[in-house]
């Protein structure tokens, strides 16, 4: 069955210029010249991509805008991927527009390869489309908290070059979605995407997974190997947790920074173009001095140091943050529960969230399934946030009138010093172990039982 592409747009040029080449690609394009067209359609009709004009000008009242499209599409089950389009489009209008839950934005005029490089890659399952599916949510970048301000800020400053980005922050706070926005506002955006993990690569595998390998240049080398590095060419590859890279291959990576080239095991080198994004939680400083991370390597990466702020340091978006993860789970689990009541919403607000964004989207999806059709109730919450809450950090002890669960009390009081150990010792968990008088088995059973191990 031929794919379904909703094109709303304006003006008449773009809206054939855009069918023409759609239908060409053997796509059924379905116009649109107007938001309240396109949502009529969205709600009656399935598609499988969305293209959609930022500026919509027309007859409605109040003006239905892109974004309006977007969140229709949002809320479609299943979700309608959406790409976005704007004339004189700069990279904060690129930040905004994949910040909202765009997969991907094009400024006008655009070329028609670009075009079609951009759907193959969604639509068609050609290589480097994964990395263009719309990300499991974009939520760690909800939020009005200064600090996110200021990160957005940062993001929009670093999207349009070439340099490299150290992103920082605890695990959970959403450092690959991150980088996922700075590659999508980037002149790399047309190019794949490719994330590394180096916490889940074995040492021994390291080196020909990101470089790749040449035939017979070791015992069950059978075949030439495209490495990680080379997949991401004219795209972004992201190394997260690069603390945890091998000190031998450190080397490689820098030349790769510095000569634009990749050596496979056994093999020559080759040009590539990409850009390098890395993430940690660790603190590499202390890991250069201590001889476990190449000083060289650290200062090439560090060009542009980007922290993400824990939850607990910005609780004021936590009911924005439950709120979102509560209708995306509505759609993704055929749910219909309603917002979060006030006593809800307090008693997440209070909670330290150790495991930040990650560890409430787990709860939210849990809660979702659970109260199916109805409301979200206190009872419905883990034990550690049901209790009446008490404002710890302003010494606020009072015994309520109402009386306190002394044994749930006790437990978020553990999950606060918990967070602050682990927030002071950069994740360290044998350091934060120390610091609670705790050897780390026990602690890392605690972390287990919230589901944030």
């Amino acid at each position: 069955m031929r794919k379904r592409i909703l094109v709303v747009d304006a003006d008449p040029s773009t809206q054939s210029t855009l069918l023409q080449l759609l239908g060409s690609m053997d796509y059924d394009a379905v116009p649109a010249l107007d938001g309240s067209a396109a949502i009529a359609r969205i709600r009656r009709e399935s598609f499988d991509l969305c293209m959609t004009d930022v500026k919509l000008p027309g007859p409605d009242i109040p003006q239905i805008d892109g974004y309006a499209i977007l969140k229709e599409a949002e809320q479609h089950h299943p979700a309608i991927p959406v790409v976005m389009l704007r004339a004189d489009a700069t990279v904060s209008d690129a930040v905004s527009a994949v910040r909202a839950g765009a997969v991907n934005f094009l400024p006008k005029p655009f070329h028609p390869a670009t075009v079609e490089e951009i759907l193959r890659r969604i639509l068609e399952g050609s290589p480097g489309a994964r990395e263009y599916r719309r990300p499991a949510t974009p939520a760690p970048l909800i939020g009005e908290h200064p600090s996110m301000r200021d990160l957005m800020e940062r993001v929009t400053q670093v999207a349009d070059t070439d340099v490299s980005v150290l992103l920082r922050g605890e695990t959970g706070t959403g450092k690959e979605i991150v980088a996922r926005l700075i590659h999508a506002s980037s002149r790399q955006a047309g190019g794949p995407f490719v994330a590394v993990n180096m916490a889940a690569i074995p040492e021994h595998l390291a080196e020909s997974e990101l470089f790749g390998h040449v035939r017979g240049s070791f015992t069950g080398a059978d075949g030439n190997r495209l490495g990680r590095i080379s997949s991401a060419h004219e795209g972004t590859i992201f190394f997260d947790e690069i603390g945890d890279m091998p000190k031998g291959l450190q080397a490689k990576l820098l030349r790769v920074l510095q000569d634009r080239e990749v050596t496979p095991v056994g093999g020559i080198s080759v040009p590539v173009d990409v850009r390098v994004i890395a993430a940690t939680h660790r603190n590499l400083e202390q890991m250069v001095a201590d001889g476990a991370f190449r000083e060289d390597l650290f200062y090439r990466l560090d060009v542009v140091p980007l922290v993400l702020p824990p939850l607990r340091e910005r609780r004021s978006d936590v009911p924005l943050l439950a709120e979102h993860f509560r209708r995306e789970y509505n759609a993704r689990e055929n749910r219909a529960v309603p917002p979060f009541s006030p006593d809800v919403l307090e008693r997440m607000s209070a909670h330290d969230w150790p495991g930040n964004v990650r560890e409430l989207e787990n709860l939210v999806e849990r809660l979702v399934i659970v109260a199916g059709q109805r409301a979200v109730a206190v009872r419905d919450l883990p034990a550690h946030l049901r209790f009446e809450t008490l404002d710890l950090e302003a010494g606020a002890l009072d015994l309520p009138l109402g009386g306190v669960d002394l044994r749930l009390l006790l437990a978020e009081l553990e999950d606060r010093l918990i967070g602050q150990a682990l927030a002071r010792t950069g994740g360290n968990r044998n350091r934060a172990a120390e610091l609670l008088g705790l050897n780390r088995t026990t602690l890392v059973e605690k972390l287990r039982r919230r589901n944030v191990a």
